[in-house]
């Protein structure tokens, strides 16, 4: 699978607005959570601002992308109560080669006493750890489910809050498309903490699902956004976080540039990938001709040398063996016999005189066939030849 395949499924859970609108995913539709009964729990009275609505009671809203495309665009639009005011909105985080975590959604909206919110927090894609290709640029984290994640979407975002409980959302799962690249599930799901805000006891959900695609044993996960939404313990309307939600409708014109935008992302990283890939063998494959080259050159330069000294060697035998037949020759035409004379010299001798050869201290020589004959000061010498 190449790069360009590898990123594009990098792109599944990221249809941010639109999953959200078309498919009810608002994490907070009628969870029918449980808790145990405590005290802090008890059951009280809406506040009216959360109370059940009519149409009529509900506003509508931009959630604006104030730079995404070079200028502001409304992303999506939202219908919240009458009352209650928003802030932020799209941004977008460029440094990172991960296309679907360069869109950072956050945006809330806020009953006017501060109790009751709805919030839209990030999403995020990663490889599941342990499954990561190092062409991906998708950071490894160890999320293997919703569970996993959403946990440490409360620890990095509700430090000290309490998770009170999990529950599988398999009501929200859709179908997955078919996806003749990868293996596609989706996993759904909602925590519900805890935690004390402003000296009151607050009740929270987080919510997502995820998309999960499992391309030759890589597996990348994702999801576009989390919703969020809080308020007093004993006084959490979760069919008002539903209502919010699945009335958020993104704009098509938005949607399309988000589209394009994230497929020209993965285009231009898959275009540098394939070239420093090139570049790569292009490098090495010059490096191991230029190896090669230098052994060649090595081998034939060792094969000259040893070709000329077998040459040398094969010349210098036989210059030698010619200087030993010639000498033989001349010794056999001139009747003498070669010795080695004391200083080093030849002294040359009669075949016709003995088998022996003296030299005196004065350089003297004559040969014997005595046997036992050594005149004082006499030294006898090595044939030759």
């Amino acid at each position: 699978m190449n790069i360009r395949n590898i990123l594009g499924l990098s792109l599944i859970g990221a249809q941010v607005f639109a999953t959200a609108a078309c498919s009810g995913h608002g994490a907070e539709r009628s969870v029918g959570f449980e808790p145990p009964a405590t005290a802090a729990m008890t059951p009280k009275r809406m506040p009216t601002a959360a109370a059940p609505m009519s149409p009529d009671a509900l506003q509508q809203v931009d959630i604006i992308d104030p730079a995404g495309f070079d200028q502001p665009v409304v992303a999506a639009v939202a219908y919240i109560p009458d009352g209650w005011r928003t802030q932020g909105g799209v941004g977008w985080n460029r440094a990172t080669n991960c296309v679907t975590n360069q869109l950072q959604i956050a945006w809330s909206a806020t009953s006017p006493d501060g109790a009751q919110a709805f919030e839209i927090l990030p999403g995020f894609n990663w490889q599941v750890q342990g499954t990561q290709v190092q062409m991906n640029p998708c950071p490894a984290m160890p999320f293997a489910s919703t569970r996993d994640f959403l946990q440490a979407v409360v620890q990095q975002n509700r430090a000290g809050a309490r998770i009170l409980q999990y529950r599988d959302r398999a009501d929200l799962v859709q179908p997955a498309s078919a996806n003749p690249n990868a293996q596609v599930r989706q996993d759904a799901g909602q925590v519900l903490i805890a935690y004390v805000r402003d000296g009151q006891e607050m009740r929270e959900t987080l919510g997502t699902t995820v998309a999960f695609s499992d391309a030759g044993g890589n597996v990348v996960a994702g999801t576009g956004m989390v919703f969020a939404q809080r308020g007093p313990a004993g006084a959490l309307d979760f069919a008002l976080g539903d209502r919010i939600a699945s009335s958020i409708r993104p704009n098509p014109q938005w949607l399309e540039a988000m589209r394009n935008a994230g497929n020209r992302v993965v285009a231009q990283y898959s275009d540098r990938q394939r070239s420093a890939i090139d570049d790569w063998n292009n490098r090495e494959m010059a490096r191991i001709s230029a190896r090669g080259a230098a052994e060649r050159a090595a081998i034939s330069s060792s094969t000259l040398r040893e070709v000329a000294a077998i040459n040398a060697q094969t010349h210098g035998n036989t210059m030698a063996t010619n200087d030993r037949i010639q000498a033989g020759n001349l010794e056999a035409i001139g009747e003498y016999h070669t010795w080695r004379g004391t200083d080093g010299g030849e002294v040359r001798s009669s075949i016709h005189g003995g088998d022996r050869v003296l030299q005196m201290q004065n350089g003297d020589a004559f040969s014997t066939g005595d046997p036992y004959f050594n005149p004082s000061g006499s030294t006898e010498l090595e044939r030759v030849r």
